[in-house]
């Protein structure tokens, strides 16, 4: 009976010890009853109290009742003194040791070293600190598994990204020549996938990328998903070390990368290509639609295209192009005819990179007008790069290069720069114009974007009234929770928010209603068919009359003839712009034009009114 009560005497204490879940027969209390650093030196000290008084009694007294020499009296207070000093040494410094080692532990971990073992087993509280520490340390490495999973994993694909690409181009670069870095590089680009993801929306396109992944890896390289490298090590972080597997990467969009170290013959890629091909050409079926699409793909190879890795890339991106151009859905190599255009946009890309750290691009400024009215609303900013060498570059050219060589966040800062300046310089003249400016959908993927708008804005003393801030419909839907966050922080401080390009992408109305935006800008590609396809325009006005029950306004861009004009008028369209009102030009000469505009007393309004109610 005794022994039953006994168990369950250790059950309710262990039950106890833990809040109310009962402990395993044979785990640990730590810290607990005898274990306690305080009960443990209690006992300690009473029995040592007790010792003492029992050698003094039994053994001291006696020595000095006897008479014996005061010498051996003193050794013997003495060592029935300093006995219990001794082993309270020794248990404090045992104690002090675990403490040290748990105090090495945690400057390892301040140092980087996750890996460092917890040497401390204790049945005292410093054990069970230990167990926490082990625990805070298992729970560190999860997050840093996870931080890093994240920052080189394609969130839609799984694959490694683009910044894993970029490592291992750069990894190359820095052991150039060494035997391991040597391979060849496939840049492959979807064909039709733009057409699939407007009519499916991002769900379905993202479906897609999935499937066309596998397939490329099953049946494009007769591999598995668990044969090709991820160039990570367990903690998620990159590998200094040049692959030695197939690395096959979401580049960005529908773009796709594939790095295969080794030596490859020609014949050998041709195969890898052609079968890539055949994959990606048969049907795929996303949510009950058989869906059909093509590839074209560039391949560029160390060191026959280049011994530069980084350049690689380039190569293979141009014979990527080149593959389009020739009718798209075939692969090519890069070629003796092709380096010429790589020598030039590796030479735009320098001069590119120079222009915007001294500052030598320039803004031209488009005017929008009242649709009613004709009187300038405010202005579009555009940038602009005369090449002291080639003059004028296409912003399609250079904006495209900036975005394939990591210069966009650069050039987008810029930009903001130029744009806070001028509108700080239309202020103090007494002339405040609106600025719509253009971000990047690789600008608003930073996290600290909205920040870095505000500051500039705050640094340059403009009114955030004055400043537009213009993104394309496809990158708010991409990220639908961190857009709206990010653009109720500009709105929040009083920046106006546009929506361009509406109608080009998957329109989602139920989160456009939930956006918070203030103007709206009808595509150039629905204006142009004003006159021409009578649903487009009913999908014009549809747009103008939805988004005025929102509360909104809309601008029309890419106006040019007064047939469209008068269409947008008639259906109420707040405002227009387009080259049949101006062209895009530099500040000086917009302040010209404004000046000419307002001085003709309404002239060139009549006239233009004149004209498009004849034609309406």
């Amino acid at each position: 009976m005794k022994l039953i009560i006994a168990r369950y005497a250790i059950r309710v204490a262990r039950f106890t010890a833990r809040g109310g879940n009962f402990i395993p027969e044979g785990g640990k209390i730590k810290g607990r009853g005898l274990n306690s650093i305080p009960i443990r030196f209690t006992l300690m000290a009473l029995v040592f109290t007790a010792l003492c008084t029992f050698l003094q009694y039994h053994y001291v007294l006696p020595l000095i009742e006897s008479g014996t020499s005061d010498s051996i009296v003193v050794v013997a207070i003495l060592l029935s003194i300093s006995l219990p000093a001794a082993i309270t040494y020794f248990a404090a410094n045992k104690l002090t040791n675990t403490i040290r080692e748990l105090n090495k532990s945690t400057d390892a971990i301040a140092a980087g070293d996750f890996d460092r073992p917890v040497d401390v087993d204790c049945a005292c509280e410093v054990g069970s600190l230990a167990d926490s520490f082990r625990a805070m340390v298992n729970r560190l490495n999860s997050n840093i598994v996870r931080i890093n999973t994240l920052a080189y994993t394609d969130a839609v694909t799984g694959l490694p990204n683009r910044a894993v690409v970029s490592h291992v181009l750069d990894l190359a670069a820095r052991m150039r020549g060494s035997a391991d870095c040597k391979g060849a590089l496939m840049f492959i680009d979807l064909d039709g996938f733009k057409r699939i993801n407007d009519t499916l929306g991002h769900e379905g396109g993202d479906e897609l990328l999935r499937q066309v992944s596998r397939r490329v890896i099953e049946k494009g390289f007769n591999l598995t998903r668990g044969q090709i490298e991820n160039c990570t090590t367990a903690f998620g972080e990159l590998r200094q070390t040049c692959p030695e597997k197939l690395v096959f990467a979401r580049f960005a969009g529908d773009e796709f990368v594939a790095i295969m170290p080794g030596e490859f013959h020609r014949r050998v890629l041709e195969k890898y290509a052609a079968d890539i091909l055949k994959a990606v050409n048969e049907p795929f079926l996303v949510s009950d639609n058989e869906l059909r699409i093509g590839a074209s793909i560039g391949i560029a190879r160390v060191t026959s295209d280049s011994d530069d890795p980084r350049q690689l890339l380039i190569n293979a991106d141009i014979a990527m192009y080149s593959a389009k151009e020739s009718g798209k859905n075939q692969y090519r190599f890069f070629d003796e005819s092709l380096k010429n255009i790589a020598v030039e946009r590796s030479q735009i890309e320098a001069d590119l990179r120079k222009a915007i750290e001294e500052d030598m691009l320039d803004m031209h400024y488009q005017p929008k007008l009242n649709a009613q009215t004709l009187q300038v609303t405010g202005v579009e900013a555009l940038v602009r790069w005369k090449h002291p060498q080639k003059g004028a570059i296409p912003p399609a050219r250079f904006v495209g290069i900036a975005e394939q060589c990591g210069l966009m966040p650069a050039l987008g800062t810029n930009i903001l720069r130029m744009v806070a300046r001028q509108a700080r310089a239309w202020q103090e003249v007494g002339m405040p114009m609106p600025i719509a400016v253009n971000v990047s959908a690789v600008q608003f993927e930073r996290s600290g974007i909205a920040n870095e708008i505000l500051a500039i804005l705050e640094q340059h003393a403009v009114d955030p009234l004055l400043i537009e801030i213009e993104l394309t419909e496809s990158m708010i839907m991409s990220d639908f929770a961190t857009a709206k966050s990010r653009l109720e922080q500009l709105r929040e401080a009083g920046a106006q928010i546009s929506i361009d390009d509406f109608g080009t992408g998957y329109s989602n109305l139920y989160q456009l209603s939930h956006l918070p935006f203030n103007v709206l800008k009808i595509d150039k590609s629905l204006v142009d068919d004003i006159g021409k396809n009578s649903k487009s325009e009913a999908i014009v006005t549809a747009i103008v009359q939805m988004v005025h029950s929102l509360g909104h306004r809309v601008v029309a861009e890419g106006v040019e003839t007064h047939e469209q004009y008068a269409f947008l008028r008639k259906a109420r369209c707040d405002q227009v712009q387009g080259y049949l009102f101006g062209r895009p030009m530099p500040a000086h000469e917009l302040i010209e034009w404004v000046s000419d505009h307002a001085s003709d007393n309404g002239s060139m309004n009549n006239t233009l009114i004149e004209k498009i109610s004849r034609v309406a």
